[in-house]
C-alpha cells in the first residue's frame, strides 16, 4: 500500500513538473525574443539615425556648395557689372575724345583758313606795293618817323625811338635818289641818340639823388650839433664872465642859469629835433620825387622837384658852407639834364618827306 502511494505521488508529482517546465521554456523563449526585438528595434532605430543623420549632413554639404556657388554667381554679377560700368565709362571717354578731336578739326580748319587769309592779305599788299611803287615806302617811313618822334617826346624812350628811326631809314633807302636828302636828317637824328649813354646817366642820376640824400641827413645832424655846441660855449663864457665880478653874483648867476636851461633850453632842444625831422622830410620827399620824375621820364615833375629841392635846402642851411655848396651845385648839375631829349632832326625828316613826295 505504501509502495503505490509513493508511486502515485511520484506520478502526481511528475504530471504536474511537466507543464511547469513547459510554461518555463516558453516565458524564457518569450523573453529572449522581446530582448531580441528590443535590440531589433535598437539597432534599427541607431540605424534609421545614422541615414538621417548622413542624409542631413548631405544636405548641409549641398547647401553649402549652393552658398558658395551663389557666391560666385554674386561676385561675377558684381564684376560683370563693374565690367559694365567701365565700358560705359570707356564711351564716355570715347565721346568725349571724339568731341575734343572734332573741335581741334574745326579749329585747324579754321586756322588753315585764316592761313590762307593771312596768305591772301600778304600776296595784296605786295601787289600794292609792287603796283604802286613808292607809295608804301614812303608811308611806311612817315609811320616809323612819328613812331620814333612819340616814343621821344611822351616817354623818352631813345631805345625804342633808334629802332623806328633805324626802320625808317631802311625804307627810305630803298626809294629813289631824290629821298638822300631825307636819308640824311634820319642820320643826323640817329646820331644824337645814344639809348646806352641815355640809361648810364639816367642810373648814375638815380645814384646821385640817393648820395645826396645820406650827405643831407648827415647835414642836418651836424647843424644841430654844431649849434649846440655854440650854446654851450656861450654859456661857459658867460659863466666865466660872472665869476670875475662876485662871488654872490656867481651864485645869483649859475642860479639864473639853471632855471634858463630848465625852460629855454629844453624847449630849444626840442624845437631843434622837431625842425631836423621836418627838414629831413621835406628834402628826402624831394629827392623822391627826383627818382619818380627820372624813372618816368617826366621833365615838368623832374625840373620842379629839383627847384623845390634847392629852395629848401637854401632856407635851412648856410650856403656858405662848403658842404652846402657841394651839394647845391651836385643839384644844379643835374638841372641840366633833359629826360626827354628833343631831336629836331626828327621833324626836319616829317618835312622833308612831305616836301619829296609833294615833288
Amino acid at each position: 500500500m505504501s509502495k503505490q502511494k509513493s508511486l502515485q505521488k511520484n506520478d502526481s508529482s511528475l504530471g504536474t513538473a511537466e507543464p511547469q517546465k513547459k510554461i518555463t521554456s516558453k516565458a524564457a523563449r518569450w523573453f529572449v525574443l522581446t530582448v531580441i526585438l528590443i535590440f531589433a528595434c535598437g539597432g534599427l532605430v541607431w540605424y534609421g539615425q545614422q541615414i538621417i543623420d548622413s542624409i542631413n549632413a548631405s544636405f548641409d554639404q549641398s547647401n553649402q556648395k549652393i552658398e558658395a556657388v551663389s557666391q560666385t554667381l554674386n561676385a561675377n554679377g558684381e564684376e560683370l557689372a563693374s565690367v559694365a560700368a567701365s565700358q560705359e565709362n570707356m564711351k564716355e571717354i570715347f565721346k568725349t575724345q571724339n568731341f575734343n578731336l572734332e573741335q581741334l578739326r574745326n579749329r585747324d580748319t579754321e586756322q588753315r583758313q585764316t592761313l590762307i587769309g593771312l596768305q591772301n592779305q600778304i600776296n595784296e599788299v605786295s601787289t600794292i606795293s609792287s603796283e604802286g611803287g613808292d607809295y608804301w615806302l614812303t608811308h611806311q617811313a612817315g609811320y616809323f618817323l612819328n613812331i620814333a618822334k612819340t616814343e621821344l617826346s611822351l616817354f623818352g624812350n631813345q631805345a625804342s625811338a633808334k629802332s623806328a628811326l633805324l626802320s625808317a631809314q631802311q625804307s627810305i633807302q630803298q626809294l629813289p635818289d631824290k629821298y638822300q636828302i631825307v636819308d640824311q636828317s634820319v642820320q643826323s637824328a640817329l646820331s644824337k641818340l645814344d639809348p646806352e649813354g641815355y640809361n648810364t646817366k639816367k642810373n648814375q642820376i638815380l645814384i646821385s639823388v640817393q648820395n645826396i640824400k645820406h650827405s643831407v641827413d648827415s647835414l642836418v645832424v651836424n647843424k644841430i650839433e654844431m649849434q649846440q655846441l655854440a650854446k654851450e660855449e656861450n654859456e661857459h663864457q658867460g659863466a666865466r664872465s660872472a665869476v670875475k665880478n662876485a662871488w654872490q653874483q656867481i651864485v645869483a648867476a649859475f642860479k639864473n642859469l639853471v632855471v634858463v636851461r630848465s625852460n629855454n633850453d629844453a624847449q630849444s632842444l626840442r624845437l631843434n629835433a622837431t625842425q631836423k625831422q621836418i627838414t629831413k622830410t621835406l628834402i628826402g620827399l624831394q629827392l623822391e620825387m627826383i627818382r619818380f620824375a627820372v624813372l618816368q621820364s617826366d621833365d615838368d615833375k623832374y625840373q620842379a622837384s629839383l627847384n623845390s629841392c634847392i629852395e629848401l635846402m637854401e632856407s635851412s642851411f648856410n650856403i656858405d658852407t662848403p658842404s652846402v655848396r657841394e651839394l647845391l651845385n651836385q643839384l644844379v648839375v643835374l638841372k641840366n639834364f633833359e629826360l626827354k631829349q628833343s631831336v629836331p632832326e626828327i621833324d626836319d625828316a616829317l618835312a622833308l618827306l612831305q616836301e619829296t613826295n609833294a615833288s
